[in-house]
């Protein structure tokens, strides 16, 4: 198994013949993918052991929380699970830990869990259902987000400190009662404008939570780029994250306790009122014809000063390395490109993947996290030959980390003026450079020959 994924490793998007290539190795891999007695749990077991070895090292980390789809619609629905679509495919929730400190190391997964789907579920028969309704369903996919929090949060115990951190969908009164129940430590955005009053005063007439938003006053402002968001094309997507072009937006930060009582419909033995952080974020001045950026964050954190609201935002910011994960999964090594025609295999293949995309976001980071290491921590001697005599980016006598990365991301189309290569640049660049190597070895294997009469 090790071999198989270290090869894949080197060509992440590659068909497991192009990436093999040997015959034997090639049957082997099929065999091993498509054996029924394995299960995903345990082929990702290693993977989270060697996380939670990375996470106690570091001591303070960041937990990221998501779901994303996977989609295979080539294949047959009753065997993979439905989408909302009807075509096959399945929801895939990861929990993704980061160094806590900059520049956000990602460590690995967790946690992970794929959802079966045994019939479509249509969005348009769910989506306007109260609360009240939803609340009675016996198995409720939601509860896959207290599962991987209570897992993760399991699992990183012996952490100096951990943070779980979660987008919109994570908003659940139920939720967020567990996580205080149990003392995790989390930043999540509020997604339910319900009701709610500022911390000490009167709950006999509440407010709402946008309202309690509005009357923060301002601690802080600060510059924050933003990327662009594309059209999608998933149901509401455009709704809860409009398109957008890239801008650098000028953020103000605010912050208050806040009560939110229990909702009325609620079944859960949940508290009558939790109590907690509230951090508004909200774009000062926004170009016309852009909505403002606004987001607003139940947290646990302190709030007391700017610097503690501060910390806040940026710990939530780095939850779209969990989005570059996704990417990285589904483009950087081709997961929903493969064509297993099993529910099981597919698991299989997505328990060797989840490591190669954690690598992959790893490449961007070691640029980041030691510049001034040697580069031969992220390269071998030979690369860095090649890469000297064939790269278009001169490297120093003595390269660092990032020199070597840089040269590497040069070859990957990557300009100076457009800041740190991303993990696609980089993967570009390792490709090209792989091939210049191959070649060069080819080169030295043909001169190093004895010449014969023929030549």
């Amino acid at each position: 198994m090790l071999k198989i994924m270290s090869k894949l490793a080197v060509q992440p998007a590659a068909s497991l013949p192009a990436a093999l290539k040997d015959g034997a190795e090639i049957e082997g891999a099929y065999r091993l993918i498509n054996n029924e007695a394995l299960s995903f749990e345990a082929l990702l077991g290693e993977h989270a052991e060697a996380t939670q070895k990375r996470a106690e090292a570091t001591g303070e980390v960041l937990v990221l929380h998501d779901t994303t789809t996977c989609s295979f619609p080539s294949l047959s629905p009753k065997e993979i699970g439905y989408l909302p679509t009807g075509k096959a495919g399945f929801p895939l929730h990861l929990s993704l830990v980061l160094d806590g400190s900059s520049p956000r190391r990602p460590l690995g997964i967790i946690h992970a869990e794929a959802l079966y789907r045994r019939a479509r579920f249509r969005w348009h028969r769910t989506a306007n259902r109260p609360g009240s309704v939803t609340a009675k369903q016996r198995h409720r996919e939601f509860d896959r987000w207290w599962r991987g929090i209570e897992a993760s949060g399991a699992a990183l115990s012996e952490c100096k400190s951990v943070i779980h951190v979660a987008d919109r969908e994570g908003d659940s009164f139920s939720l967020l009662d567990s996580l205080v129940a149990t003392r995790q430590r989390f930043i999540i955005r509020v997604r339910v404008n319900r009701r709610g009053n500022e911390a000490g005063v009167d709950t006999l007439k509440w407010s709402t939570v946008k309202e309690v938003a509005e009357g923060c006053r301002g601690l802080v402002e600060r510059e924050v780029p933003l990327s662009r968001r594309s059209q999608k094309s998933a149901p509401g997507m455009n709704r809860t994250h409009p398109p957008r072009k890239k801008r650098l937006a000028r953020l103000r930060f605010a912050a208050t306790r806040i009560q939110i009582p229990r909702p009325t419909y609620s079944r859960d033995s949940v508290a009558e009122v939790l109590e907690l952080g509230l951090v508004h974020v909200i774009e000062s001045n926004p170009p016309a014809d852009e909505a403002p950026v606004e987001w607003l964050l139940y947290t646990t954190e302190p709030i007391d000063t700017p610097e503690q609201v501060t910390q806040v935002v940026d710990n939530y910011r780095a939850r779209w390395t969990i989005e570059e994960f996704n990417a990285a999964l589904k483009t950087g090594c081709a997961y929903e490109a493969r064509q297993f025609e099993t529910r099981q295999a597919l698991l299989t293949m997505l328990a060797l993947s989840l490591p190669i995309a954690c690598e992959l976001l790893w490449l961007r980071s070691r640029a980041r996290s030691d510049p001034n290491a040697p580069a031969t921590d992220v390269l071998t001697s030979r690369q860095i030959l090649v890469l000297r005599q064939l790269g278009s980016r001169p490297l120093p006598p003595n390269p660092t980390a990032r020199d070597a990365l840089l040269a590497v991301a040069a070859l990957g189309g990557h300009l100076k003026h457009n800041g740190d290569p991303g993990w696609r640049i980089l993967q570009r660049g390792i490709a090209t450079l792989r091939d210049y190597e191959a070649g060069w070895i080819a080169a030295d294997s043909f001169a190093r020959r004895p010449a014969t009469c023929d030549e």
